[in-house]
C-alpha cells in the first residue's frame, strides 16, 4: 500500500478533543518530504460543517515546517483542497556558510540565498523541523485541554523575518 502524494493546498483536520476539530493546511513545502503545515483560528464540531474556503482564510495560530506522520497514520485527515493565500507568512532562515561568521538568510525552500545584513543574523531562527504532534498538542493547550510549554510559543507565524519581506 503507497502513502498519498500529499500536495500544497491540501486541507487537513487536527483533533482537538472528542467533539471538536481545528483546520490544517500544507502551505509549502522544504525538499522532498517536509511540508509547512499552517493551523488556523477555527474550530469545527466535524469536518462536513468546515468552510474550507473560510477556514483557510481564518488567522494563522501555528505554522512549522513538519513531516507526514500524523497525515500517514490518519490521526489528521484531509478533507479538501484550497489555494495558499497570498498572504501566507512563509519564514525565513539563517544558516552558517562555511564558516560561523558567513551567515545566509534563507528562504522557507532553501532555494534562495543571500548574506545576512545587519541584525538579521541575531534576529533570524535556524531551521528546525518539528513533530507534527508538537502542533496538535499546541492546538490543545490554545483551548486549555493540555499545559502550555513555551516551545508553542514557537510555533506562532513569524511577524515580520519572512521570506516574503526579506527577498523581495
Amino acid at each position: 500500500m503507497s502513502r498519498r502524494r500529499l500536495k500544497v493546498g491540501d486541507v487537513f483536520t487536527v483533533p482537538i478533543d472528542d467533539v471538536r476539530t481545528g483546520i490544517g493546511q500544507i502551505v509549502a513545502t522544504y525538499g522532498k518530504d517536509a511540508y509547512y503545515f499552517a493551523i488556523f483560528d477555527v474550530v469545527a464540531p466535524d469536518s462536513a460543517s468546515i468552510d474550507l474556503e473560510q477556514a483557510v482564510n481564518a488567522q494563522v495560530v501555528f505554522l512549522a515546517l513538519s513531516l507526514d506522520a500524523k497525515l500517514a497514520a490518519g490521526h489528521w485527515t484531509l478533507v479538501g483542497h484550497q489555494p495558499v493565500r497570498q498572504d501566507m507568512p512563509l519564514p525565513a532562515f539563517k544558516e552558517a556558510v562555511g564558516s560561523p561568521d558567513r551567515i545566509d538568510v534563507v528562504d522557507y525552500s532553501g532555494e534562495h540565498r543571500r548574506p545576512a545584513e545587519g541584525a538579521e543574523a541575531e534576529l533570524l531562527p535556524n531551521r528546525k523541523v518539528v513533530a507534527p504532534v508538537r502542533l496538535e498538542k499546541a492546538l490543545r493547550a490554545k483551548h486549555g485541554l493540555e499545559p502550555w510549554t513555551e516551545a508553542y510559543s514557537d510555533l506562532a507565524p513569524p511577524d515580520t523575518m519572512t521570506t516574503e519581506r526579506l527577498f523581495r
